[in-house]
Order: C-alpha cells, then sequence, then structure tokens
C-alpha cells in the first residue's frame, strides 16, 4: 500500500541517539531499566481511511531524563511488513544524524542453526550496519536474518552509511519469560556508550514482565 506518515509534535534538537524497542520484551525491559520522560510526538499514517494490513498506531515517544540527546521509540504492536519502509524512513529523516539501535525478539522457534544446538535463552545476538563495529554483541548466524521494521531500519541506515544496530533477544516460547528479559544484560555496554544508561544494576525482571503484554 502506498501510505505516508507524519511526525508531528516533534522539534527539532540535537538528538545524538534513537532506540527503538519492538513489542514484548523489548518494550519491557526499556520501561524497567531506562529513566524515561514523555515526549508528544505521534508518527502515524496521513490517510486514516480503511487499508489492509490495519496501518499502525503510534509509538510512544520518550527521551532519557538523565542523558541529553536520547530518543526511545516503544511499539505496542509490530508495524506491517508493507508499511515498514515508510514508517522507518519517515521517522529516520527526522532524527538524521542519529545513532540507531532496535532492540527486538527472535524466536527460539525460528531460529536456524543447522550445524550446531539452538540457543537457549537468556541469549542476544544482532546485526549492524557497515560502518557500526559492535564486538561486545555476538552476530546473528547466518542464515538466520532479520525481518520487518527491524530490517528497514537497517537497511535505511546502511544506505545512508549511518550506524544501526540491531539486537534480538531469544524468546523460547509464546509467554514473555524473565530470561528472555535478561538477554538484553549482553547490550547494557553499547547502551551505556550511547549514555541510553549512566549505571547498571540488574533490574526486577519479574515486575518488567506485568508491565507488558507479550
Amino acid at each position: 500500500p502506498d501510505v505516508e506518515f507524519a511526525l508531528s509534535g516533534y522539534e527539532s534538537s540535537d538528538y545524538k541517539t534513537l532506540v527503538i524497542c519492538g513489542p514484548g520484551p523489548a518494550s519491557a525491559f526499556a520501561l524497567q531499566v531506562f529513566a524515561l520522560r514523555p515526549l508528544s510526538w505521534c508518527l502515524q499514517a496521513q490517510d486514516s481511511a480503511r487499508a489492509f494490513p490495519p496501518l499502525p498506531k503510534s509509538p510512544k515517544f520518550f527521551e532519557v531524563s538523565d542523558a541529553r540527546g536520547v530518543v526511545v521509540v516503544l511499539l505496542e504492536a509490530p508495524v506491517a511488513a508493507e508499511y515498514a519502509v515508510a514508517w522507518a524512513e519517515k521517522l529516520l529523516l527526522a532524527l538524521e544524524g542519529a545513532e540507531v539501535l532496535v532492540l527486538d525478539r527472535i524466536l527460539r522457534s525460528e531460529w536456524c542453526s543447522p550445524s550446531c544446538p539452538r540457543p537457549e535463552e537468556p541469549h542476544l545476538a544482532g546485526l549492524w550496519t557497515s560502518c557500526s563495529g559492535r564486538a561486545e554483541i555476538p552476530a546473528l548466524p547466518a542464515p538466520n536474518i532479520v525481518q520487518g521494521l527491524a530490517a528497514a531500519v537497517l537497511a535505511s541506515c546502511e544506505a545512508r552509511s549511518a550506524k544501526c544496530t540491531v539486537a534480538l533477544t531469544l524468546q523460547d516460547g509464546a509467554h514473555l519469560s524473565e530470561s528472555c528479559l535478561q538477554g538484553f544484560e549482553a547490550s547494557v555496554p553499547l547502551l551505556q556508550e550511547l549514555q541510553v544508561i549512566q549505571s547498571w544494576q540488574r533490574p526486577n525482571y519479574r515486575e518488567a514482565v506485568q508491565k507488558v503484554v507479550p
């Protein structure tokens, strides 16, 4: 579908880091770990007419209250692949120049591992653009790929020669678990480097799981 998105409420500023959190484990981790202050931004389709797949609702926007220049986006539901490129382009254009981190999940049932056993929770793996060296996060092994919005963001950043990392925690089964959230701990050095968090202390993951619906 030919759909255009608009970002309202946004005021240009010196944003250096953009963190996009997928629904479920990534948003649960962010709500529990990041010091967040709401922003009155809205990213939605300009044409609200009926469409299929259904148009995505605006995510929730925040800035990190104890750091400057960090925007955090929390998605309550996935962005359909049909809209992912247009959605990503609108957001990345507004925050051009920011380093991007996408936190999301990969289901263990979808993990392709022909030569060795599938990993178990907690486990984090990722991909990144060619100008981003992220040795602290294990690389997502082939033939596994990122899909949907994460793939659209990664491709757009690669085309712009922008720094972008996609970090996926392993989720075993349909229900969100504490060990699934624990997988994001492997991203803590990167989160500190990007000034998303200033210090680290393991949070209450049981409480975090209760804050979101997977």
